[in-house]
């Protein structure tokens, strides 16, 4: 089908107000497929923050779904054989499937053999046949991956893609090299995901913008203290085919096709970027029923669903961080 249309829009917008002495403002780099700016604060910073963006340029190394020297890659290629890997390799890759379980399936990583026939790797856009997806439905069985030690193997066919809780895990990992040189203030802004540690070095809260997902701007300001707020969307990345219908990049790996959901984004807060990349992209999977009952069930982290064409729903826990700064129809506070 011939796609007439492809929209890549900036998931979540930081606005920050830092005051301090010793700083580094580096440069954004690139990995991952984004753009990325580590900025932190004390003695030893310019050291850490080189150090830090080296063990995130490493990581995709291991990870990547399309570098062919990525351990992910060498697993997706090995027919079903089984194949040692790294222990952050191992790491990710446990933590995924954990949420896999946990979610029933909401957050899975082993959709790349329907997404990629979408095209949203390739930039390729098609839409599968019904036969196809069903087909390829087939190789997305998450509790096939069989993980002994440090190797790792699934069936013939089948593919891991770990970008829906990577860059949560090398914010992680960035982090624990900050943490090394004795960084005791640091905002990472890792293609819109946002962890931080501690605070700012004036000693206030850092603040970050929740982007409008229907227009311009931002709906909501955050206080964030040693965690971390990542945003799940489907206006970052679609496209739109000749029937005039919106294509996302978020899988519902039920269907096998691009999920539909009330949610417009869902902000995760908690403090590790590994569990909040795959609890962003899980809730948006969710809607905003099963994603508040998740919410319900589980309560170790706080978030925000924009929906509709303009209400807000936030967890109670995030009264006293959350400033309001658009005008909502409908605003909702789950407890």
């Amino acid at each position: 089908m011939k796609i007439i249309k492809q929209v890549i829009l900036s998931l979540f917008c930081a606005g920050l107000l830092v005051s301090c002495n010793k700083k580094n403002d580096a440069e954004y780099f690139e990995s991952m497929d984004t753009f990325m700016k580590v900025r932190c604060y004390g003695k030893d910073s310019e050291a850490a923050n080189k150090e830090a963006q080296e063990r995130i340029s490493f990581l995709e190394k291991l990870i990547s779904v399309t570098k062919n020297e990525s351990e992910i890659f060498a697993i997706n290629n090995a027919d079903g054989k089984p194949v040692t890997v790294s222990d952050e390799t191992i790491s990710v890759i446990k933590d995924a499937l954990k949420m896999a379980e946990k979610s029933d399936g909401a957050f899975n990583p082993c959709l790349y053999p329907v997404s990629s026939e979408w095209g949203f790797t390739t930039k390729k856009y098609r839409i599968p046949s019904d036969d196809e997806i069903n087909e390829l439905l087939k190789l997305t069985d998450f509790r096939k991956v069989k993980i002994d030690g440090n190797s790792v193997s699934m069936d013939k066919g089948m593919k891991l893609d770990l970008g829906g809780i990577g860059k949560g895990f090398a914010g992680d990992e960035a982090i624990k090299v900050l943490q090394k040189y004795g960084i005791q203030s640091a905002l990472l802004d890792l293609g819109g995901n946002i962890q931080t540690i501690g605070k700012k070095p004036d000693g206030s809260l850092w603040t970050v913008g929740v982007k409008n997902p229907w227009d311009e701007g931002v709906v909501a300001s955050l206080k964030l203290n040693n965690e971390a707020a990542i945003t799940s969307g489907g206006y970052v990345r679609f496209f739109i085919g000749e029937d005039g219908k919106k294509y996302i990049h978020i899988f519902d790996g039920k269907t096998g096709r691009p999920v539909e959901t009330d949610i417009a984004s869902a902000t995760i807060v908690c403090e590790k970027g590994t569990y909040g990349d795959a609890l962003s992209t899980t809730t948006y999977v969710l809607g905003k029923e099963k994603a508040c009952q998740f919410w319900k069930e589980n309560k170790d982290f706080q978030m925000i669903l924009l929906y509709g064409n303009n209400s807000i729903c936030y967890t109670d826990g995030l009264k006293g961080k959350i400033t309001l700064m658009h005008e909502f129809d409908n605003v909702e506070i789950i407890k």
